[in-house]
């Protein structure tokens, strides 16, 4: 009885022991980077408006504003990430595969997202055109 009763209490510990476990922000950017990307290549956009930068999002609504129409994104990769841990800002390097849909040409673009960590939440602040066909 008494064997039993400490298994059931490292039961419990193990299970709820990744409750105490927290995400660090370079975690969360991973997460919130993935997300906003596949919500932007599905059209998932209650995913990726909440992420965007106020004073960013007539510049990302211009940038974007074929996609889903239009524009079809097949694949959106992320090829670089550069984090400073100390002012939790990153820049990603992201690589869309896209055609449109009245050409069906395959085209890639190489866009640069900057993002900051601003109370407990990633934002996306700017994304520009680096290579590529434009959308």
């Amino acid at each position: 009885m008494k064997k039993s009763k400490y298994l059931l209490i490292l039961s419990f510990l193990f299970l709820f022991s990744g409750c105490a476990i927290s995400e660090g922000p370079r975690e969360k950017l991973v997460q919130t980077s993935f997300n906003f990307n596949e919500g932007l290549r599905w059209g998932r956009y209650n995913d990726v408006m909440p992420v965007v930068d106020a004073g960013t999002l007539d510049s990302f609504t211009k940038m974007h504003k074929e996609w889903g129409s239009i524009v079809k994104i097949s694949n959106a990769e992320t090829l670089q990430t550069v984090y400073d841990e100390k002012t939790k800002k990153a820049k990603l390097t992201i690589k869309y595969t896209w055609y449109r849909s009245n050409e069906m040409v395959v085209y890639d673009t190489v866009t640069l997202q900057n993002w900051e960590y601003i109370d407990g939440h990633w934002k996306m602040m700017a994304e520009e055109h680096i290579s590529g066909e434009a959308f």
